[in-house]
């Protein structure tokens, strides 16, 4: 397969978290270079290789799993679109801003640990967020905090971007104190992610954040996230739910 300039071929196996791609720079014969598929730097440096391997090669579906479920949530909740400011968290190169914009949604800020992500969206897709910020959110500086408080956002999206490697459960902790009770909170995870509360693991978080009351489930549907570099199907978890009463606003 090629994009741009690279031919892409996918190596396995299956776990998410050793697959890889090896790329070869067209018209550069034999020289091949090995890639980790989580490798965001390498990956969102070539435009549209990143959606051409893991949207098109791959077959992923959280970005437009995730879109559907936020415009079923603002209908059932019966929220205006073009009144809502929604957070996109993890937001990569932009698949899922873009993909919210088309049902209405005007004010999108995106909020990426990596700066590479950044540099990638307004690349590919610029005028897509209002504003898009990096750093950490699991241990967020006051500077981070205070940009993303001064949007008062009323909304959460995320896809494919917690557990594991990705967002620990004190980024989404971290996340949801920035709304304001009944707001839309939308997200996918690795099934696995919810089942452990191994490092990465979101099991005792989503039962305390339930608990307390801090969110309240509308739905939880499990799907097929992806292929592997191997073939095999990866599962992962829609959850979507709305602020509760308790949560903390800022």
């Amino acid at each position: 397969m090629t994009i741009g300039h690279a031919v892409v071929r996918l190596i396995g196996p299956p776990e998410a978290d050793a697959e890889y791609i090896a790329l070869r720079s067209r018209g550069s014969g034999d020289e091949i270079e090995i890639v980790h598929l989580h490798d965001y730097e390498r990956v969102y440096s070539e435009p549209g290789l990143y959606e051409h391997i893991v949207q098109e090669l791959l077959g992923c579906r959280s970005p437009q799993v995730a879109a559907d479920a936020f415009a079923d949530a603002l209908t059932e909740l019966a929220l205006d679109p073009s009144e809502v400011v929604l957070l996109d968290l993890g937001a990569g190169t932009g698949v899922v801003g873009e993909l919210v914009s088309a049902v209405g949604i005007s004010t999108i800020v995106g909020v990426d640990a990596l700066d590479a992500a950044r540099t990638a969206c307004l690349r590919d897709r610029p005028g897509t967020y209002a504003d898009y910020l990096t750093g950490d959110l699991a241990s967020p500086a006051p500077k981070l905090l205070k940009a993303l408080a001064g949007h008062r956002p009323t909304a959460l999206i995320s896809a494919g971007a917690l557990g594991g490697t990705h967002g620990s459960g004190a980024t989404l902790v971290n996340a949801l104190a920035l709304l304001p009770a009944g707001s839309p909170v939308v997200f996918t995870i690795d099934e696995r992610w919810m089942q452990t509360d191994r490092p990465g693991g979101f099991r005792t978080v989503m039962s305390d954040l339930v608990e307390s009351r801090q969110f309240r489930l509308l739905s939880r549907m499990r799907f097929q996230h992806r292929v592997s570099t191997s073939g095999e199907p990866i599962y992962y978890e829609l959850i979507v739910a709305v602020t509760g009463s308790d949560n903390l606003t800022s």
